[in-house]
């Protein structure tokens, strides 16, 4: 069993504590965070970032997507292993890139692609020929139609629903259970059913 070391040690790390437990790949040895607030984490030790870093392999356990890409781009040379829950529905012809962690419930339809660094949350659907780009974050529930295409580093909400064909623009924020009928340009906030642009977050 190979050693990896977590990086950020907010909620969104239980989840991920929990998913390389349950794969048994993996031992998690240490948890590094710039403010860290625990000691510990589901029994693994948490330590300040400027800690000897001990492994290898990492995994971001950051929810939030601009961090994320940061300490990605910081450890470049580690190993970054994709992390698939067992019960997560993904057929044959899908690809996930290098550090995507792919939690309980979800479903990765046919000829999906899924980039590197992503989140893709408990029980999300990314269907048919959908394309979700680098460090985006798919939360609880949300439902990728057919064809979509969500531009990197994107936040889709918890419960939201893009209808297909729909082109979500990079760096853009889909609300909690909006949803989403025309395409979403670069940067844009949308709340609402139907969505609609609140703000640009640039």
């Amino acid at each position: 069993m190979k050693e990896i070391t977590l990086y950020g040690a907010g909620g969104h790390c239980f989840a991920i504590v929990e998913l390389i437990k349950s794969l048994q790949h993996y031992n998690p040895i240490q948890v590094l965070d710039d403010n860290p607030v625990r000691k510990e984490i589901l029994g693994v030790s948490v330590y300040k970032t400027n800690t000897k870093l001990i492994s290898q392999h990492i995994a971001i356990s950051i929810g939030d997507n601009p961090n994320r890409k940061k300490i990605a781009q910081k450890y470049n040379k580690h190993h970054f292993p994709t992390l698939v829950h067992s019960s997560v529905v993904q057929y044959p012809s899908i690809q996930i890139g290098r550090g995507t962690h792919v939690l309980p419930g979800a479903v990765l339809d046919a000829s999906v692609s899924v980039g590197e660094f992503c989140i893709v949350n408990n029980n999300a659907t990314v269907s048919h020929n959908a394309i979700v780009n680098d460090y985006c974050h798919i939360a609880i529930n949300a439902v990728i139609s057919g064809g979509v295409s969500i531009g990197t580093g994107s936040l889709i909400g918890a419960g939201s629903i893009i209808l297909p064909e729909i082109k979500i623009g990079k760096w853009a924020i889909v609300g909690a259970g909006a949803v989403v009928t025309k395409n979403v340009p670069d940067y844009a906030v949308v709340y609402g059913n139907p969505a609609k642009v609140i703000r640009y977050n640039k």
